[in-house]
């Protein structure tokens, strides 16, 4: 069933689809959100999605955070209607965040609130350590400070658990477009060539807004984390699955600097998502201006899973931002139901 404060939301918006290039042979597909009727308020929100995700994961809040605000949403490289990079040294967590600076630059976006998921929220830390002056504000939606081999075996075994399940995901794909038999992939390789043939289709055009043109039918078609993952690993590179999940395993930790970090943060985590719970209390402890918000019966991503309590706690966030700053830490918020 379509909510109706994000089918209302999605009338209050203009959205317009473009290309732009971030580096030589690679442009990236991007919506730009606006409020239809007033002047947007505030700096540009920047939603920056986690591996095998797209533009389609924000549809269920972008409009509604669009109804006031600026919204730039955008395809990673190698992921959704982007350009692939040219084989797995193109795609490094280095190379997604000059991705976003070279984006940010060509919008002409200076300082800007910055939503990052996932792998999506190591890009956003990594701008706001990097680049102190372009971030504005962070919300950080259940992601790390540091590699899932730092934090021990059971963290690698996700990793390679991811590996493995877009295999099977990219196998179900092309299953149900042709029935005959197809062989269960289960290592790095096979992940890769799973998601070959029709699945690696070219997709430099110009693409069509996946968040406000089709809100209530994506809705409908696509609510649950299965239906969402199939839509994301049919648009990937395969070699952008093999070498950012890598990178998942190996990034630099930033947990040590956490403490450099002055603008204000929220960090998100669904209830469900036991991997990261810890990870989401480190961050929110290690960040001197964050606060915790964990978000009930929600999973790896709430913002998809339970947007109107998702949506709360970004509003208490930006509400935040329009307060006086009261020395000495936050509490953490209290569980959104």
């Amino acid at each position: 069933m379509v909510e109706p404060a994000i089918e209302s939301a999605a009338r209050r918006v203009e959205v317009a689809a473009r290309r732009v290039e971030v580096a030589a042979g690679v442009e990236l597909h991007v919506e730009d959100l606006r409020p239809a009727t007033v002047h947007p308020d505030g700096p540009p929100v920047v939603l920056v999605h986690g591996i095998a995700g797209t533009t389609a994961d924000w549809a269920r809040v972008a409009p509604d955070l669009a109804a006031t605000r600026r919204v730039i949403a955008y395809d990673q490289r190698g992921h959704g209607a982007s350009d692939r990079a040219d084989g797995r040294s193109s795609y490094t967590f280095d190379l997604l965040l000059t991705d976003l600076l070279a984006l940010l630059d060509t919008l002409g976006l200076t300082a800007v609130d910055l939503i990052g998921h996932s792998m999506g929220g190591v890009v956003a830390l990594r701008c706001a350590l990097e680049h102190p002056g372009r971030v504005r504000s962070l919300v950080l939606v259940d992601t790390a400070a540091a590699p899932a081999a730092a934090t021990g075996g059971v963290a690698r075994r996700v990793v390679s658990a991811l590996l493995e399940g877009a295999a099977a995901v990219s196998s179900a794909v092309h299953a149900a477009r042709d029935p005959a038999p197809t062989t269960e992939a289960t290592t790095e390789t096979s992940a890769a060539e799973a998601t070959t043939g029709e699945g690696r289709r070219a997709v430099g055009g110009q693409g069509a807004p996946a968040i406000v043109d089709e809100p209530v039918r994506s809705v409908h078609a696509g609510g649950s984390a299965a239906d969402r993952a199939l839509a994301g690993f049919d648009q990937l590179d395969p070699e952008a699955l093999v070498a950012l999940g890598r990178e998942l395993g190996a990034y630099p930790s930033m947990v040590d600097r956490l403490g450099e970090i002055a603008c204000p943060a929220t960090v998100v985590v669904g209830e469900h998502d036991t991997t990261l719970r810890a990870s989401a209390a480190a961050l929110a402890q290690g960040i001197p201006a964050a606060h915790l918000a964990v978000i009930a019966d929600a999973d790896h991503s709430p913002h998809a899973s339970r947007p109107l309590a998702w949506l709360a706690a970004v509003d208490v966030h930006f509400g935040r931002l329009a307060a006086p700053r009261v020395p000495g830490r936050p509490e953490p918020l209290p569980d959104q139901t």
